[in-house]
């Protein structure tokens, strides 16, 4: 199983994140436990190397 960290603008906010979602402004990420975080910007880079998630907002 593949748990990814999400980064938003160059903070760690999220970890075990199994789901990235875009939609329009959004990027929606849902971890393990099923907790949902939402931030406005884009996906600049998913590095499946070191688990990581990068977002800009």
């Amino acid at each position: 199983m593949c748990n990814f960290n999400l980064y938003y603008n160059g903070e760690l906010v999220m970890e075990d994140v199994m789901l990235v979602e875009k939609l329009e402004e959004k990027v929606i990420a849902i971890n393990l436990f099923g907790e949902k975080k939402e931030f406005k910007g884009e996906i600049k880079k998913i590095d499946v190397n070191n688990n990581e998630i990068i977002v800009e907002g």
